[in-house]
């Protein structure tokens, strides 16, 4: 609901909005075959790496839970953490006692993204924004902030309560602006 509602004086951009939580993420068993070839699990990743990769920035918007971001987005950039890792490494190995060249390169490096997090009202977002960008950055995507913080944050505890966090939304559209700013630089 962020999200769209955050974009909506942004009609020039053509976009999609994806939910991980409605998509099938199995966890990464780390066979180390992702180095060579897309990731060989099958479920909806490489959907959503793929729709990431053609995509000329990213938004990610989630909900602060009680401790943390939620465990699917976690998880979801932890498979993409091992596949930048494994692509990083040396320019030759050994897979099944084949030697292999590594051609591809780490999917989302240079990237621009931003973050949106949604929290209880009078609940600090910095520690659940630090979590994910340390994550973001670790990919080597550019994690565009402003105001010295690593996202932006919008209120709310109930469904549909964060669309009358005016602030919060504000906030967002400066995000957006900056990242779409980052993008045309390039």
């Amino acid at each position: 609901m962020l999200t769209k509602e955050v974009l909506k004086p942004f009609n020039e951009l053509n976009y999609e909005i994806v939910q991980l939580a409605k998509k099938e993420l199995k966890f990464c068993n780390l066979c180390g075959k992702c180095e060579i070839i897309e990731c060989p699990l099958e479920d909806d990743f490489n959907e959503v790496l793929e729709k990431m990769k053609e995509a000329d920035g990213i938004i990610f918007c989630y909900p602060k839970y009680l401790f943390t971001a939620p465990t699917k987005l976690l998880s979801f950039l932890e498979r993409l953490d091992l596949i930048h890792h494994f692509r990083k490494q040396k320019e030759v190995d050994y897979i099944e006692d084949l030697r292999v060249e590594r051609t591809l390169p780490p999917p989302l490096e240079g990237k621009p993204c931003c973050l949106f997090v949604v929290s209880d009202p009078g609940e600090s977002a910095e520690d659940c924004l630090g979590i994910v960008g340390k994550e973001v950055e670790s990919l080597g995507m550019k994690l565009v902030s402003y105001d010295s913080q690593l996202g932006a944050h919008a209120k709310g505890k109930f469904r549909g309560e964060v669309l009358r966090d005016r602030k919060g939304i504000e906030d967002c559209g400066k995000l957006v602006k900056r990242l779409i700013e980052t993008i045309t630089r390039k």
